[in-house]
């Protein structure tokens, strides 16, 4: 195995879809520190290549409510638009909020929202309270108006706010078209649009590119989104350059690190990392933080611990070691942990007493935790509880006879995953390595199989 020099060398290319044009430029930041005498490396890196063109996820929409369908609370932090077309009728209204973290905090600290409001959102969110550190006080320009309606002829158009001057006059109607799923016709009709966003010191002006197109599954005038627009970098690692690509609507703040190539169509998940996530590159981990709102800037580090002793690091990944979970079994009231089944696999399914797909899982689960013995395999649900329900009737009315705690006890831990979208899941082995994620339907009973589990 080649060792991985801890100088990492970087730099950035021109990069799109169909282009093999490369031209090299120095775009990072050194910073060296010691951890017990030890040196550690992190790399500031400079994605300032945009694309306009289908990103590593491909072809993927985005679906939002109307203003109409939006609560009197929150509408109070909503634009207030000028010169709404009065040709239009059936007219609605949207507002695509690009960073809900950064949205609903700057209008909590500027008196908006209240706290209350701001914490609901946040948990609902997913959002991890200590990272408002990365957040902005000062208002960010990070949302994009829509308005959409029929013409005197009937024909169906939309206006998008392009300048972010919540005023309508000075943008330009366009005909809303639906299957829109080639890379032309989508930047045909993609707008550019001024935003803002904040890069950890002072907010900056920034650009984005949009796709409105009409929600072809939904009978009424509803809109989907799509947003065909990347940034991209190459990275130097050890003896290898590595392809650094994040797309600029991106919730989940990921990024993806390939080894080079001249073009993609789309990219494997299994290239995919999220904050605090690692890269195993030979012997080595890199560990992936994002440092600015829009991508534009992220870090790279190298942690001398890994590289001294070769241990696996603890995280949410595929090859990482899976980090502990503990609670207490919502229908027995036993408590639980994940370190109790060292020397099983062990199935993991975070879910959503509101989550549809979730709960159409749950046969499935079902047929495997019927067929597998347990001296082999352990499956344990992590539940998000919503509403007003009684959770031990949901579970036993949905037949889920597995281990299952609740997500917002109080004695339950699973710091480490991160959890912001349902359902997710994970195959962990024996030694408590993390296997596989979000497999579903037959997936996992096929990944069981292949694994010579003992069976009841």
């Amino acid at each position: 195995m080649k060792n991985l020099n801890l100088l990492l060398l970087f730099s950035l290319i021109t990069f799109n879809n169909y282009s093999q044009e490369i031209k090299t430029n120095q775009g990072f930041i050194e910073k060296k520190t010691k951890i017990n005498s030890q040196e550690t490396t992190s790399k500031i890196i400079s994605l300032d290549k945009v694309i306009q063109g289908i990103g590593p996820t491909g072809i993927s929409s985005h679906g939002i409510a109307s203003r109409d369908r939006i609560g009197a609370e929150e509408l109070k932090a909503y634009p207030a638009m000028k010169n709404l077309p009065d040709t239009l009728t059936n007219v609605k209204e949207y507002l695509f909020i690009l960073n809900n973290f950064q949205f609903y905090y700057q209008n909590y600290k500027q008196g908006i929202y209240s706290k209350e409001i701001f914490l609901k959102k946040a948990e609902g969110n997913k959002m991890i309270l200590k990272d408002t550190i990365l957040l902005s006080n000062k208002k960010v320009k990070n949302t994009i108006s829509i308005i959409t309606g029929y013409t005197p002829n009937n024909t169906v158009v939309y206006i998008v706010d392009a300048n972010n001057n919540d005023d309508y006059s000075d943008d330009e109607p366009k005909t809303l078209l639906s299957n829109l799923n080639n890379q032309d016709n989508i930047l045909e009709n993609a707008v550019s649009v001024d935003i803002e966003y904040f890069d950890g010191t002072s907010i900056k002006k920034d650009k984005q590119l949009i796709v409105v197109e009409k929600d072809r599954y939904n009978k009424d005038l509803s809109l989907m989104f799509k947003f065909p627009q990347y940034r991209y970098g190459k990275v130097q690692l050890g003896y290898d350059n590595y392809l650094i690509v994040a797309e600029t609507y991106n919730s989940e703040q990921s990024i993806y690190l390939v080894k080079d190539q001249p073009y993609f169509d789309r990219l494997d998940k299994k290239h995919r990392i999220n904050p605090s996530q690692y890269l195993k590159i030979e012997d080595n981990y890199v560990q992936y933080s994002p440092i600015t709102q829009n991508f534009d800037k992220i870090k790279l580090t190298i942690s001398p611990n890994e590289i001294e002793n070769k241990t696996t690091p603890t995280a949410n990944q595929v090859g990482m070691m899976a980090p502990n979970i503990s609670g207490v079994n919502i229908l027995n009231e036993i408590k639980i942990s994940l370190d109790k089944y060292k020397g099983k696999y062990v199935f993991l399914d975070f879910w959503s007493t509101t989550c549809a797909p979730c709960i159409k899982e749950f046969p499935k689960i079902k047929e495997v935790y019927d067929k597998f013995s347990q001296k082999d395999i352990e499956i344990i649900g992590i539940v998000d509880i919503r509403g007003e329900i009684d959770i031990k009737k949901f579970i036993n009315d949905k037949n889920v006879t597995w281990k299952n705690i609740d997500e917002k006890n109080p004695l339950t831990v699973t710091k480490g995953y991160n959890i912001n979208s349902w359902p997710t899941s994970y195959l962990i082995d024996p030694n408590g390595k993390i296997i596989a994620t979000d497999m579903r339907g037959d997936e996992l009973n096929n990944k069981l199989e292949s694994l010579k589990l003992a069976k009841k």
